[in-house]
């Protein structure tokens, strides 16, 4: 008789770690869930007159997520006129280009005298803290970005007061 009352009071409390379990693992993915909506939803894509605001007579300085080797460094300087030129130095290197938003939610650029920079570059432009993420189509879904680590360049206003993230490099 006591070997079947322990039995089922084992059972009993078996079942009920394993319900515990289930319901911490649930709530678990779902505080992760909401953690990276939170994250998503902090991330604003530029778009439009916004992303036109943004860049139109602003001088933009920012880094590469990559160092860049024919220049030695990771950071860059840019400023946007409202004509669409641009005034661009990276390192030693500076360079006159032009800058457009294409299908409302791309910044091209190109820069036509340029030995180095011989394509036209587009980004998508996300928005987090006043620091504005640039990503290639390629590190795009049709939800946003692959990750948000996959940026190739950020930059802040110039006088804004903002920051990015701790520096790359």
């Amino acid at each position: 008789m006591h070997i079947l009352k322990y039995s089922l009071i084992f059972l009993l409390m078996l079942g009920l770690a394993f319900v515990s379990t289930q319901a911490s693992a649930r709530d678990g993915a779902k505080e992760s869930a909401q953690e990276k909506a939170k994250e998503n939803n902090d991330h604003v894509q530029m778009k439009d007159d916004a992303l036109r605001t943004v860049f139109s007579n602003t001088v933009m300085v920012g880094e590469y997520r990559t160092y860049r080797d024919i220049t030695k460094t990771f950071t860059y300087r840019e400023f946007h006129t409202v004509d669409g030129t641009t005034d661009y130095k990276e390192g030693r290197k500076h360079e006159d280009g032009l800058w457009k938003i294409i299908g409302g939610d791309k910044i091209c650029y190109k820069y036509p005298n340029s030995d180095y920079y011989t394509h036209t570059y587009c980004f998508f432009v996300y928005e987090f803290e006043g620091c504005y993420y640039k990503f290639t189509p390629s590190n795009m879904t049709l939800r946003g970005p692959r990750s948000w680590n996959s940026w190739s360049s950020r930059a802040v206003r110039e006088g804004s007061g903002h920051s990015c993230a701790a520096a790359v490099g």
